[in-house]
Formats: structure tokens, C-alpha cells, sequence
């Protein structure tokens, strides 16, 4: 099997329903060597879990993925881009990924979370303003964005003047994840706000030293201090929980919505039974994951599920697929907020799990319980597209619902 048998990875009509695709690949090659990315996909469950796991696959895969992506030059700017994305804890192994996983999850503990719950309670009601009062609201623009952007805000203490410019900061930030950049502007752009993101974090983090609170930045400092190899890391690990918690959320919260719309036996038995709430996110998580893939660099020649994958190769993990895959999930397509023991891989597996997980399954419960006080959905009908989606995330821009009274 080869790109040219039909296999589309990269349209928007793949992005808005990757799922036979994937299914595809999963039956006639788990394995697959995608010709325009020059990497190989995999699709099978034990395959995605062993890759996660084993050494042959880096994490520390940062030159290697901003060039390959055409984001690198001889330039000042790409040289303090790669200085910086080099230091996040997503591109780095044991042993010091392990020490800043550390760092970062002082933050993100279920109990610093539902201490959160409250204030994060009353954003949603917020976001969800124009819903009550007009009756109609795009959940991307009008919700899930004005949550995810204040919930992250709200846990660094970001100035709310300054929240819209890291929204946008934020999606420039991700355009380049699993596609290649198509022209200098854009690289150009990426390299700018890239900079410029760590250069307002710089600023901010040297007045939260002065003057500490109860906020993440503040808690980064102190995990810093007394710890040589921590220094300057408030910085840096701010810049990715920031850039990278925002999408996440959104997209999960807006794909949610989508898959209860789509499924109206299952919005409705939640409505007959708000006690299915967490089974409802958690599905919303395996079915519609807001993650596609998880991506890692062979640095070993190795043979993985009886295709040799060389060094220097990458790899996407597609854990949408893993989701959906009839050896873990009995009849994978079917959405249902009842299922039990739902092991999916939307946030990763084993020490690369992801550290916002909580927070992300925090917000869309949150927003799901205030929508579940509307008494109707309904999908306007406007079309909804997967224009910002790409290897890693996926979410439609825009999904225009209205909330009639009777």
C-alpha cells in the first residue's frame, strides 16, 4: 500500500472523518509508510502502546521536527526558537523529562484542580451568556475558546488585557504541528510569535519572582529554586502549558459538543441521567479525541509489527485510531456514554501522559453541566469545517448551535 493508493492524510475531508481511513490502515497496514511526510503511521493499539515505551523512540525530536517542518534557518530568530522548544518537557526522556514533569505537575494535582472547580464554574457560565441571552452561539468562538483561553489565564494569572493576544499567540503557535509550513510569511510568523511569546514570559516571570502569588508561574519559580538544573524553566514550561493547554481544550470541549449533537439517543439519556456526565467526557474523549496522534523519532533500527522502521524515521502513533480499535474496544464506532473500562489514548500513555489531562477533562465537564441547563441543541445549519486541523489536532473552526425554548 503506497499514497497512491488512495490513503489521504492530509485533506479536510479526512480531518472531519479520519476514522475509516484509519480503519483501513489498521486492517491492510498498521505500518504504513506515508510518502509525503517520509514517516510511518501506525494504527494498532499494542503497536502505538509498545511505541510510547520503548527507547528505539525519542522524544527529543525538536530540530528534527521544527526543520523538518521548514520552521529552522541560519537566522537569530530560528536559533532562539529551537533554544526554546528544545527545553520542553514534550521533547524531552527520562531522566529529565522525569524532572520537569515534576515541575510541571505541582499545578495540575486533582486536588489544586478542584480547588479550581468553582472559579472555572463560573467562566463557563460566563462563555455561556451570549448562548442564554440570543438563544444561538458558535460553541468554538462564543464558548470554547472564551473557556479554554480565561481557565489557563485564570491558573498562570495572566492580565486580562493581554488573554486575546495569547489566543492568537496560541493558534500560530500550532499551525505548524504535523504539516509542513507552506510559505516564508508563515514561518516567519511562527519564528515571531514564538519569540515574542517567551520574550512577554520572561518579563512576566521576573515580576512574579518580586512579588510571588498562588498562581503556576509563581509555583514554577519555587519548584526552581535550590535546583540548578531547573533554572530559567518557569519560563519555558509556561510557554508550552499556555500554547498548547488552549487547542487542546477547545477542540475537545467543541468535539464533545459535535458527538452528543450527532448522537441525540445518547444527549438524551445524559439529560435523563446528569450522573453520566463523566462517562459522557470520557467517551467524547476516545470517540472524537481532539488528539490525533502522538509522534516520536526512531533513533535505533528497529522492527515494529514485522515492518523495519530505520533511525532518523518519525513515527505518528494515531491514537484516534487506537480508540477504535476492535481489540480493546468492542464495537469501537459506536458512541456510548455507558461504556465501561474505557481505556483510551487521547492524552498518551505510560510517562509521557499528558500533564493537563485533568484540567482539559475539568473544563468540558464544567461546560457540558451549564449547556445540559439549556433544555434543547440543535446544529444550526451552517457548515463547519476542519480547516486548523492537522496530524496532531483536530477540531472544527466554527459549530453553530441554537437553543430554542420549546
Amino acid at each position: 500500500m503506497s499514497a497512491s493508493d488512495g490513503i489521504d492524510l492530509m485533506s479536510e475531508s479526512f480531518f472531519a472523518n479520519p476514522f475509516p481511513t484509519l480503519e483501513r490502515l489498521r486492517t491492510q497496514q498498521p505500518v504504513y509508510f506515508f510518502e509525503p511526510y517520509q514517516c510511518f503511521i501506525l494504527t494498532r493499539g499494542a503497536d502505538i502502546e509498545a511505541v510510547t515505551k520503548s527507547p528505539c523512540f525519542s522524544s527529543r525530536r525538536a530540530n528534527e521536527m521544527l526543520g523538518g517542518l521548514g520552521l529552522l534557518g541560519a537566522d537569530e530568530a530560528s536559533k532562539e526558537m529551537l533554544a526554546t522548544w528544545s527545553r520542553l518537557v514534550f521533547f524531552q526522556d527520562p531522566p529529565r523529562h522525569t524532572l520537569l514533569r515534576q515541575l510541571v505537575m505541582k499545578g495540575f494535582t486533582p486536588a489544586a484542580l478542584e480547588r479550581f472547580r468553582p472559579q472555572l464554574a463560573s467562566l463557563v457560565e460566563r462563555a455561556l451568556e451570549k448562548g442564554r441571552r440570543q438563544g444561538e452561539m458558535d460553541v468554538v468562538a462564543d464558548f470554547a475558546e472564551p473557556i479554554a483561553i480565561n481557565a489557563i489565564a485564570e491558573l498562570f494569572a495572566l492580565p486580562e488585557a493581554d488573554r486575546p493576544q495569547f489566543m492568537r499567540w496560541s493558534k500560530d503557535l500550532l499551525k505548524p504541528a504535523g504539516v509542513g509550513v507552506g510559505t516564508d510569511e508563515v514561518r516567519n510568523s511562527v519564528r515571531r510569535t514564538s519569540n515574542d511569546m517567551v520574550a512577554y514570559l520572561k518579563d512576566l516571570v521576573e515580576k512574579r519572582r518580586a512579588a510571588p502569588g498562588e498562581d503556576l508561574i509563581s509555583q514554577f519559580i519555587a519548584g526552581e529554586e535550590g535546583n540548578l538544573q531547573l533554572a530559567g524553566e518557569a519560563v519555558i514550561q509556561s510557554f508550552q502549558m499556555i500554547g498548547a493547554g488552549f487547542v487542546t481544550s477547545t477542540n475537545q470541549l467543541t468535539n464533545t459538543v459535535l458527538a452528543l449533537l450527532n448522537h441525540p439517543e445518547q444527549l438524551l439519556a445524559l439529560r435523563q441521567d446528569p450522573g453520566l456526565t463523566r462517562g459522557a467526557i470520557e467517551e467524547g474523549l476516545r470517540h472524537e479525541p481532539a488528539i490525533l496522534s502522538i509522534n516520536r523519532l526512531c533513533v535505533e533500527d528497529t522492527e515494529l509489527g514485522g515492518t523495519r522502521i530505520p533511525k532518523g524515521r518519525f513515527v505518528y502513533a494515531m491514537a484516534a485510531a487506537a480508540n477504535r480499535d476492535p481489540a480493546v474496544f468492542p464495537d469501537p464506532d459506536r458512541f456510548d456514554i455507558t461504556r465501561a473500562h474505557n481505556r483510551h489514548m487521547t492524552f498518551g500513555v505510560g510517562a509521557h501522559y499528558c500533564p493537563g489531562a485533568s484540567l482539559v477533562r475539568l473544563e468540558v465537564e464544567e461546560a457540558v453541566r451549564a449547556l445540559l441547563t439549556l433544555p434543547r441543541w440543535e446544529r444550526v445549519g451552517r457548515p463547519y469545517d476542519y480547516q486548523g486541523s492537522n496530524l496532531q489536532d483536530r477540531g472544527p473552526s466554527s459549530l453553530h448551535v441554537r437553543f430554542p425554548k420549546a
